[in-house]
């Protein structure tokens, strides 16, 4: 995989954030994402970042591939799924899609233009509801509990700017009546108030900060130290999470307040780890999809 996936020497870019080509997959995308100056605008992270929350049944990585060999797709499906879903074949010399799959190489998808038969069924691919049922933000939250993250309501005159912190003795002493379970390591504080979907925001933006790596580490963490990165970075990378998870739960409004300036105040990004937002994406998903008994000890695509 590394071979197939480094194309740029590392010593070409000294500043590129995340890790290098030498830590495979990972290293990878970050090269690739570093290189294309396409990207290197606000608004053009805001583009692919849209582009990768119009497909939400694949991971972000699968996504990011699907983006490299085709940015103009709009549905994807393999050629199964086109036939027995929407009864239509895949048209003579269409150009196949590569992505990653589980338990084998590669998958092949193809987009609907390279596909022929009946009109798409209204259900075929579900348009965005901009509602969260209540499931997967209260599995989001048990599944906080089962990896020590405690998350509290409080006023918002309560909460300081840092909103997830690392539980020491002086923030038990200083909260005693949030009833930090003894294993708690981290506490992450939400306002009050808000709706299910913008609590499941306001979760999210403070869980990608967590596992992008900006809090450091600690005993069960599969994600990076990465506490040391300067405050624009920091922000880029939980914003963009979050971004993701909203939009690609079908959240418009939650999920578009996190890069809304975007567009107003286009200008070039600092290098940051696209790799990182992909982990804290997949693993939040994740966490909104079943109920866990133990922590997961990895942040896979």
């Amino acid at each position: 995989m590394t071979e197939q996936l480094s194309l740029f020497h590392p010593a070409e870019d000294p500043n590129a954030a995340g890790p290098g080509p030498e830590d495979g997959a990972a290293g990878a995308v970050d090269e690739i994402f570093g290189r294309c100056r396409r990207w290197r605008s606000r608004c053009g992270l805001l583009d692919l970042l849209e582009f990768i929350a119009r497909f939400p049944a694949y991971s972000p990585l699968n996504c990011f591939l699907i983006h490299l060999q085709d940015p103009a797709a709009t549905q994807v499906a393999t050629a199964r799924v086109w036939l027995r879903k929407c009864r239509r074949r895949i048209k003579a010399g269409a150009r196949p899609i590569v992505i990653l799959a589980p338990m084998s190489p590669v998958l092949f998808v193809f987009d609907v233009r390279d596909t022929e038969g009946p009109a798409l069924p209204a259900t075929a691919f579900k348009a965005a509801a901009d509602r969260l049922p209540p499931k997967p933000y209260e599995a989001t939250l048990h599944n906080c509990g089962v990896q020590h993250i405690a998350v509290r309501e409080a006023a918002a005159s309560g909460i300081p700017a840092e909103r997830t912190v690392r539980v020491t003795p002086a923030i038990r002493k200083r909260h005693p009546e949030l009833g930090l379970e003894p294993n708690t390591r981290y506490l992450v504080l939400i306002e009050a108030g808000l709706s299910l979907e913008e609590k499941y925001a306001a979760v999210a933006l403070e869980l990608g900060h967590l596992f992008c790596g900006h809090l450091g580490i600690d005993g069960d963490a599969w994600w990076p130290d990465r506490k040391d990165l300067d405050l624009e970075r920091i922000d880029i990378e939980a914003a963009s999470a979050a971004h993701l998870v909203c939009r690609r739960r079908g959240l418009a409004r939650a999920g578009g307040r996190f890069l809304a300036a975007c567009r107003e105040a286009d200008r070039e990004l600092p290098p940051f780890s696209l790799n990182a937002v992909f982990q804290a994406v997949a693993h939040i998903e994740a966490m909104g999809k079943t109920v866990w008994s133990k922590p997961r000890k990895h942040g896979r695509y």
